[in-house]
């Protein structure tokens, strides 16, 4: 297939399209538009005309908020939340990713070489391909082999003329062996010679001997080959790597010494210096990671110290003057005398600048004299440093502190010298034909001269094929930034610094580099900062990433990109409430026929800048000489004042160094303002000719909603100065003040002014809500009666903020002052903006417009026709047309020159081409970027400068003058690259990027190469898109680890990029996995299987996240009560009681009461007296006014409540401050709380009104908190019932530090192990009493008083699915609680019906998560993941038909084919045949588990997998599982039973069952039909408790808990439920402790001469305690490591090298092997080598049989899976089972119960499975499984058939029998199960 035909093919194949419908976002005016996915479209228009309200605020914010919401509600809360956009509709959204100028990285761990990923390939190179350089001499270090050590050998002996040779290893022995004892132990091992013995000392001691044992003696000239080979082998493999050959002198020689041993080691270790080195990990060489980062800065490359520029700021003082500024305070002169008094004494001279002080005196007062001797008032100066170490001692007091703080800052870290890694790290080069680099010297090159560098480089033969993927991914990053022109940057210059165009153009070439698919990318001027010349490259890169099957939407005015678009739309007409809508949507060059101001500016018709008059020389210049900071190089600038200069050049030319880094601080230091300090330069002259200087750079203006363009540029503060002068407010004493909504008295208290209430949502996006009470002006009412009258119209301020500027010119004409303030905005053409309007919602172009306003409106007046300043000012302005259209920048000029023209100089760093011709002068640097730039290329008039043809701003300044028409600005640059560019003829020279991106973007699915992640061996395969594959293969084969480690962890790291650094923290995937290459993946979200069902405090409304969103509701809208006296509470503040008592009480007469006593006995003479001092005559007691002197004597035991009268007070405006001191004095005396007395109606006593600034009950003056979150968790000690926990039963040993999660209170942990702890269990029974507290409700009393349309939050969740439903449907809620509501109600209700959808309808919200069914479980995780509508993703699903029956599996299936339907691509790990049918495409990987596995065994249709004789999974698809005509054991009238009467729990009502003993019996039934209610919550609970019961002495009674009893129960000995939890937390855990045999094979150790000569004893071996683990990771082989603003990182031990064990233990070996050696076997190794030992064996041939000999017996318990877990403790029941002589067995009659032990088990682990069931039931037992696995199924003896449907309509008994019978019923009575068996006997007969 052709290039061209494969990219039609994926037009087509993409060829949808995101529907937009009714667009509402700011001022867009109801927008409809289809945006086609695989295309580029361009949105243009005037700056604030809708573009980035559609595109971003809308598009954008859908397609991101619908991704993320796959996250956890955990981590939902830490990623950038955008608020929803106001749309009726968006339909076939894509996950969205936007890149734009915005610089979020903060963190100096970011680097380029981090953001682009670069660091991450080039650590795989250096772990694989660099040099190891010895620390000490340099040499290169390699590891020996047998063949490397024997050549060197020969070498080494040919060179002393072939001396006898004795070849050795070393042995270490404690130093207390004796002679005799190292003898005996040598001659044990066969060796009878030791050569050399040498103490080994620790201080004097001698703690252990080393020996050279003699392995063999011979000349190399004539020993055979073999017996040299044979002595080295064996050398090594005794000295545990490492063998020493002496060369003895010759006999005869006398007086010779023996030389030095030739030192060989199969490790790194150098030979010459004796030093082992360890072998390169790519952790090694990154500074993010522990293992790489230098220790003393973390990977920060600085440290903080002490910086003596600060200390010495200014060095033209002398000693005398003061140069050392903290001992010129008056805390510390007694220093500066000191240092006076002592230079005197050595002749320094302390009245010289300190600048020409010679170096050794500066070196004096820093250091002091070098014998100072600690006495601080002796003969000797300190210096400075030691009395800066003097102040480190005194940080514990503040002050000293803040002083330290003043003169602290970054220095490069002494330690890595500023290279951020460890020194070792550094010892690694990678040999090219430069030379050899380190990894630092690599990130300090140019990315140019990298790329030279990786183009040449050539790996040996056998790295070259393996690491040929890495390099390539390298040469193309490199390519992409160079192609971008990013060039000049290095790549570990850090993200931070970096500006907002070249980030942006930095996460284009990520977004290419990373190859994601699918995806939406929106762009946000990707023109920003570029040069002419690198326009057309930038489209390039975005044309790559269209073809990579992308769509990109672009906000653009370039003309260049313009053209470069599929599609181009012109929002409009105007900007603000003039635009909003589309006037133009087509192909860019149909824009000629449009007449909208885009297009008229495109055709020519009108011009940025109309032609100017030429201005004459400037006789006033600044001059700056040698310039020399970053890549300048000695340059003289001149700038002509008065004049609009422009300073241009290519991208990284070093524009921004020469203005921001030297230009702008050195005049702003002359001038005296701060700043940093000056790049390197000689001379600056003429800056007396500039009164100040302004910068105005890029930087944002501020988010506060409280600025508004009025305040920017000072209108406001006019405004409020004469609203104060009118007569209301002379007469109310309001000064300017007053009106301020910041801060003023004349605010709504509220909304603080805001005009709107701002309710933070948590995970969903905010809500913002127009103020009830001021609604949205902001005012008081009283501040909203001043008024000001113009030109006929009366208008408060409130309605002065909402003129536009146009219209406030207008009315306010003869208003000078205010007039003044407001020109501004027009002048930059921001007239149509409202003076209020909140400066947020600006576009980026109307905001970079107020900035310059602002500045306009700071200057002296002159442009209004007074004389031009005498010295103007110097605007220095950093690209201002960032964000503007043609008509913006026509503005922008004009105000521009405006500022000329009033006397001040204009000098602007810009790349817009009508900006430039339209400068007085120009000033070009280059000719290139980086050290390829730096350079003074040209200056002159635009005019002047189009001639030179050496200068790519005059050749693009040419061709656009030349332009008529803007539509062809597509060739604007063509050419102007021919010989001149190096950079990109490089790029595309190296590395033939067309090839390349073609390679990534044209396959139709994802490709991965190289996988080597776990025991993945190399897998390369491609999975289709938009298809469903099925991955499976045996247990433990690999199939996880491509899936989850791989697809899905890097298809969300990817996405995860885009994030801010902070969000990433707390969703960041596992590290990078071992893969060379992924190319086409799309964003990807993960359902994965969990092996528990939640704990005890998990519900059906947690697990589903509906609980989290109702408790958003309750703590947004919920109104607490008072739990005692069920009054409603509402805090308010000081402001807003005065607005209300204004309002309510106004031309009354009130009294303000202080409460001081409510409801408390006694006589209170003492408040009496209180209020006397204080001139009070009365008080209110109990309703009535009294006296205080003579007080009256109270009743003592009569609870009273009395109040002060402060005072009595009409209400009036003007009364207002008046009102307000008495509030405060009230509120003062009443703690917060004020009563109200105002007259009542006639003959009525006089009505109160409480008011409080407390969340105070005003009955009981209870407090209570804000409302949290919190408060409504059973998992939080806030909210939870004090006397249950959450858990709303009484559950004896519950407390406040169970979580509920524990196996014990899951009733799902086999204490049997150890009898004595069975006492545990009887818990389970007594648990189930509701708690008599919170009555089942689970939260305590203040938590259940909160309500919310009168229901408290226990009663909605007590609702079934559907009632939760109908209840959200039909919430009445007014306007303000419907806004915050909105998202809430939409979230609720999409979960609840996906509920409702997989028939989970009948479930109640809060169902205990343990009580669910595991088909119940496994479709609720699926309705909270698959109820998101995404499109184009890749689900990664593992095991999706857990716990289903075949016909709920069906039902499954349909929803994930209609999930695939959608356009999105699906990965689904499974074993079931019925998932593997309707798959697409089904891989297998095997062909065994673990080191056996990890292979591509076979891959297609089904059919052909079925076809391929290699693969187990096809053997099995062709020939399943053997089953018999007649059950093994027949059930017949007199076999023993158990016999369950009268079971009634959740759907069971009053079941009568059997379950036959010393058989295997299945429970079946479609999901919810009560199989594990019967299972687990009746049988089991039930004969734990009797078995415990009967265990106890004399004859206890058993209460039988959910049935009428259990009949035969005395047949049972032992119950145990064999289930899916952990059976470990901690590594400490592992197959080997769990099941018991590690005790065994510590004995065997502890059993062998080395232990025993040692004195080791079992306990030794033992890695979780004793004197032989480990000591620096404690037995664990992983260590936990902390990285300053990253997540902890677990690394391997390195001082044991992940091995568990010390040295001294690990020199003891069994069998040739170490403990740390036996622990790393696989149990299929493990069975034959401990075949001696039979008791170790049978454990280890157990777990064979059960398909886990794979696992090594020392794995980690937390890496297993579930399934794994269970069948591990199948075996440790197993191991128990025994037989006396007789063949009879002797352990205890037991019942297992088994809870669906098929989970995540092949076809082949099944059968293994079955075998062993069947084992435990030969062995007298019974086994009770609970199943859906037909095979396992058609198995049993007997089947128990529950159902017919879920919920209430189920909990009958609709069959039972053996699995044959069922199979032969017919009609509907027959069940879902028996039709299942009855098809599945009929396939496989």
């Amino acid at each position: 297939m052709t290039s061209k035909a494969k990219k039609d093919q994926n037009s087509q194949y993409l060829g949808n399209i995101i529907r937009i419908k009714g667009a509402r976002q700011h001022n867009l005016k109801n927008v409809d538009i289809d945006i086609k996915t695989g295309e580029i479209t361009v949105f243009t228009g005037v700056s604030g005309s809708g573009k980035s309200s559609l595109v971003f605020d809308t598009l954008y914010a859908e397609g991101q908020r619908r991704y993320v919401e796959t996250f956890s509600p955990y981590a939902r809360q830490f990623l950038d939340r955008m608020d929803k956009p106001d749309v009726d509709s968006i339909e076939g959204v894509l996950p969205a990713i936007a890149i734009d100028q915005a610089n979020p990285v903060r963190t100096s761990r970011s680097t380029v070489g981090t953001m682009t990923e670069i660091n991450d390939h080039l650590k795989l190179i250096y772990a694989r391909a660099a040099h190891l350089h010895c620390r000490q001499c340099g040499q290169w270090v390699r590891e020996d082999t047998v063949a490397t050590i024997k050549q060197s050998i020969l070498d080494k002996a040919a060179a002393q003329n072939d001396p006898r040779l004795v070849v050795t290893f070393p042995v270490r022995v404690p130093a207390k062996f004796t002679t005799q004892e190292i003898e005996d132990f040598l001659s044990a091992q066969g060796y009878t010679r030791i050569h050399l013995e040498t103490p080994i000392k620790k201080g004097r001691s001698v703690v252990e001997k080393l020996l050279d044992v003699v392995q063999d003696r011979f000349r190399v000239a004539g020993v055979e080959e073999s017996r040299f080979s044979d002595a080295v082998a064996s050398a090594l493999h005794r000295g545990k790597g490492k063998v020493n050959v002496f060369a003895l002198p010759e006999t005869g020689d006398e007086g010779a010494v023996e030389r030095e041993p030739w030192r060989y080691s199969e490790g790194l270790h150098c030979a010459t210096c004796d030093l082992d080195y360890s072998s390169p990990l790519p952790s090694h060489f990154s500074f993010n990671s522990p293992l790489g980062a230098c220790d003393t800065c973390r990977g920060f490359g600085r440290v903080i110290g002490i910086d003596y520029g600060l200390v010495i700021p200014d060095e033209n003082k002398s000693l005398e003057e003061g140069a050392v500024k903290p001992w010129t305070t008056e805390s510390f002169k007694s220093c500066q005398k000191d240092l006076v008094k002592f230079a005197k004494k050595r002749g320094i001279a302390t009245d010289v600048a300190y600048k020409h002080l010679p170096e050794e005196h500066k070196l004096w007062v820093i250091e002091g004299d070098a014998n100072f001797d600690g006495n601080w008032d002796g003969h000797l100066f300190y210096g400075v440093a030691r009395f800066f170490e003097w102040l480190e001692s005194r940080t514990y007091k503040m002050h000293v502190r803040v002083m330290l703080s003043k003169y602290r800052s970054y220095t490069p870290c002494g330690d890595c010298g500023g290279t951020r890694l460890k020194p070792d790290s550094l010892l690694w080069k990678l040999p090219s034909d430069s030379g050899k680099h380190s990894i630092h010297e690599i990130m300090q090159m140019p990315l140019l001269k990298v790329a030279q560098l990786f183009k040449n480089l050539q790996l040996p033969g056998a790295l070259d094929e393996a690491s040929d993927l890495v390099l390539q991914e390298i040469r193309t990053r490199l390519g992409f930034l160079i192609q971008v022109g990013l060039g000049y940057l290095t790549l570990d210059r850090q993200s931070r610094t970096l500006s907002g165009g070249e980030v942006q153009r930095i996460n284009l070439t990520t977004a290419l580099g990373s190859s994601l698919v699918n995806t939406l990318f929106v762009l946000d001027e990707p023109s920003v900062g570029l040069h002419p010349r690198d326009i057309a490259r930038v489209a390039q890169a975005m044309q790559r990433l269209k073809e990579a099957g992308n769509t990109l939407v672009v906000v653009e005015h370039d003309p260049q990109l313009m053209n470069q678009a599929d599609r181009l739309v012109d929002i409009g007409p105007g900007p603000g409430e003039a635009g909003g809508n589309i006037v133009f949507d087509g192909a860019p060059a149909k824009i000629a026929q449009a007449n909208s101001l885009t297009a008229r500016y495109l055709k020519g018709e009108l011009k940025v800048v109309e032609n100017i008059e030429p201005v004459g020389d400037s006789t006033e210049h600044i001059a700056l000489t040698g310039v020399r900071a970053n890549n300048l190089k000695n340059i003289d600038f001149k700038l002509p004042l008065n004049r609009l200069v422009v300073l241009t050049g290519v991208s990284g030319s070093g524009k921004s160094t020469l203005v921001q880094d030297v230009l702008v601080p050195a005049i702003k230091k002359i001038k005296g303002e701060p700043t940093e300090s000056p790049g390197d330069f000689d001379s600056l002259e003429g800056v007396e000719h500039i009164s100040q200087l302004a910068f105005v750079d890029q930087s944002p203006i501020g988010k506060t909603t409280r600025s508004n363009p009025a305040s920017y540029v000072g209108a406001f503060d006019e405004l409020r100065k004469l609203f104060s002068k009118t007569k209301i407010a002379v007469e109310r004493d309001y000064k300017p003040g007053f009106f301020s909504f910041n801060s003023g008295d004349g605010r709504c208290p509220m909304c603080g002014g805001n005009g709107f209430e701002h309710v933070e949502m948590q995970f969903l996006s905010d809500v913002y809500l127009r103020c009830g009470e001021c609604n949205g002006t902001r005012y008081r009412p009283e501040a909203l009666e001043v008024t000001l009258e113009r030109k006929g119209q009366v208008l408060n301020m409130a309605q002065v903020l909402e003129l536009t500027v146009d219209q406030a010119l207008d009315l306010f004409e003869k208003d000078t002052a205010l007039l003044k303030t407001l020109q501004p905005l027009a002048q930059v053409g921001l007239n149509y903006l409202r003076l209020g309007q909140p400066v947020p919602t600006l576009s980026g172009g109307e905001a970079q417009r107020l900035k310059l306003a602002g500045f306009l409106a700071n200057l002296k007046p002159t442009a209004s026709g007074q004389k031009v300043a005498k010295r103007g000012d110097l605007f220095v302005f950093d690209e201002p047309t960032t964000g503007l259209h043609f008509d913006d920048v026509a503005k922008l000029m004009r105000s521009l020159r405006l500022l000329q023209e009033a006397g001040h100089s204009v000098l602007i760093v810009e790349h817009n081409l009508d900006v430039i011709c339209a400068a007085d002068w120009l000033i070009d640097l280059g000719p290139e970027a980086g050290e390829y730039g730096g350079e003074l290329v040209a200056q002159g008039t635009p005019e002047q400068l189009a001639k030179n043809k050496a200068s790519h701003t005059g050749i693009a300044i040419k061709q656009y003058l030349a332009q008529t028409n803007l539509l062809d600005a597509a060739d604007l640059n063509k050419g102007s690259d021919q010989g001149s560019d190096h950079m990109v003829a490089e790029a595309a020279a190296l590395y033939g990027l067309n090839t390349a991106s073609s390679r990534r973007g044209l396959t139709d699915g994802i490709e991965i190469l190289h996988a080597r992640e776990h025991n993945l061996k190399n897998v390369s395969l491609t999975i289709p898109r938009e298809k469903m594959t099925v991955i499976t293969g045996p247990s433990g084969s690999g199939k996880s680890t491509l899936a989850f480690d791989i697809l899905f962890s890097e298809g969300q790291r990817r996405y995860l990029e885009s994030l801010n650094a902070y969000a990433r923290q707390f969703v960041q995937p596992a590290a990078k996995p071992d893969v060379d290459a992924i190319f086409g993946i799309p964003p990807t979200v993960a359902i994965e299987q969990r092996t528990s069902r939640g704990g005890r405090k998990s519900t059906v409304a947690t697990v589903t996240e509906v609980y989290h969103f109702l408790r958003l509701i309750f703590v947004k809208l919920g109104i607490q009560h008072c739990p005692t006296c069920e009054v409603p509470i509402a805090p308010q503040s000081m402001d807003s009681m005065l607005a209300q008592i204004m309002q309510h009480y106004k031309g009354q007469e009130i009294t303000l009461l202080a409460p001081l006593v409510q409801g408390r006995k006694g006589i209170y003479n003492e408040i009496a007296k209180w209020a006397v001092d204080r001139g009070y005559e009365r008080l209110r007691v109990d309703g009535e006014y009294v006296p205080t002197n003579p007080w009256p004597k109270l009743a003592r035991y009569q609870e009273h409540h009395i109040e002060l009268p402060v005072k009595t007070l009409s209400i009036q405006a003007k009364g207002e401050k008046e009102l307000r001191e008495v509030l405060a004095l009230a509120l003062e005396y009443g703690k917060g709380t004020v009563m109200v007395e105002a007259p009542g109606k006639k003959g009525e006593s006089p009505a109160i009104r409480f008011y409080s600034t407390k969340r105070a009950c005003p009955s009981c003056a209870r407090s209570f908190p804000e409302l949290d979150p919190r408060l409504f968790s059973y998992n939080s000690k806030h909210g939870w019932c004090a006397s249950c926990f959450g858990v709303g039963e009484e559950v004896e040993g519950f407390d406040a530090e169970t979580t509920g999660e524990e196996g014990k209170w899951l009733s799902e942990q086999d204490k049997s192990a150890d009898e004595n702890a069975e006492n545990e269990e009887g818990s389970y029974l007594r648990e189930s009493m509701v708690c008599a507290s919170c009555n089942g409700q689970r939260l305590n009393p203040t938590a259940l008083a909160v309500k919310f349309k009168n229901n408290n939050i226990a009663e909605l969740a007590d609702q079934t699915v559907s009632d939760a439903l109908l209840w959200v449907d039909q919430l009445e809620l007014d306007e303000r609680e419907t806004a915050i509501a909105k998202d809430i109600r939409i979230e609720m209700a999409g979960r609840l019906k996906f509920l409702k959808q997989v028939g989970l309808d009948y479930l109640h919200l809060n169902r205990s998560a343990p009580t669910l069914s595991g088909g119940e479980a496994q479709r609720i995780r699926l309705a909270s993941q698959l109820g998101t509508n995404l499109r184009g993703v890749c689900y990664v699903l593992d095991e999706p038909t857990i716990g289903l029956h075949t016909r709920d599996n069906h039902r499954l299936l349909d929803a994930l084919e209609e999930l695939r339907a959608k356009g999105n691509t699906l990965v689904i790990v499974e074993h079931d045949i019925d998932t593997m049918q309707r798959a697409d495409r089904l891989v297998d990987i095997g062909p065994g588990a673990g080191t056996l596995g990890g292979e591509i065994i076979s891959q297609g249709t089904v059919a052909e997998v079925t076809a391929d004789k290699n693969s187990l999974t096809g053997r099995y698809l062709k020939n399943p599982i053997p089953h018999l005509p007649s059950p093994k054991r027949l059930v017949e009238k007199d076999t023993a039973r158990l016999s369950i009467k009268g079971a009634k729990l959740h759907n069971i009502t009053g079941l009568d069952v059997d379950i036959p003993l010393g058989r295997l019996v299945a429970i079946t039934g479609v999901s919810g039909s009560g199989k594990s209610t019967l299972a687990r919550d009746i049988l089991l609970a039930n004969m734990r408790q009797y078995v415990l019961n009967q265990n106890k002495k004399g004859k206890p009674v058993h209460n039988w808990f959910a049935c009428d009893e259990i009949e035969g129960a005395d047949q049972v000995a032992r119950v145990l439920e064999v289930d899916q939890t952990p059976i470990g937390k901690t590594p400490r855990s592992c197959p080997a402790t769990y099941i018991g045999f590690w005790n065994r094979i510590r004995n065997v150790l502890a059993d062998t001469i080395e232990a025993r000569m040692r004195g080791f004893a079992a306990n030794r071996f033992s890695f979780n305690a004793g004197p032989g683990r480990c000591p620096v990771c404690d037995g664990q082989g992983m260590q936990t490591i902390e990285m300053n603003f990253l997540p902890d990182v677990k690394v391997v031990c390195e001082a044991c090298r992940g091995k568990r064990f010390n040295p001294e233990t690990l020199q003891v070996t069994w069998r040739d092997k170490t403990a740390a050696e036996i622990l790393n076997m696989s149990c299929s190794e493990a069975a034959p080598f401990f075949e001696a030992h039979p008791a170790i064996a049978q454990a280890l041939t157990l777990l064979n049989d059960v398909g886990l000999g794979y696992l090594t017996i020392g794995q980690p318990s937390p890496t297993l899976s579930g399934g794994e877990a269970q069948r591990i403790k199948l075996v440790t029941e197993l191991v128990k089972v025994r037989e006396n002589k007789a063949g009879v067995q002797m352990s205890p009659p037991t019942l297992y119960v088994l809870d669906e032990p098929t989970v995540g088990l092949h076809m082949n682990d099944v059968e293994k499975l079955i075998a062993v069931l069947h084992r435990l039931v030969d062995a007298g037992h019974t086994v009770v499984v609970i199943e859906h696995d037909l095979d396992l199924i058609a198995q049993a003896d007997w089947v128990i058939d529950m159902g017919p449907e879920a919920g209430i309509g189920g909990g009958q008994l609709v069959a039972q029998g053996s699995p044959q019978t069922l199979a032969k019923a017919k009609g509907k009575k027959a069940g879902h199960t028996a039709a299942a068996l009855a098809q599945f006997y009929a396939s496989r007969n």
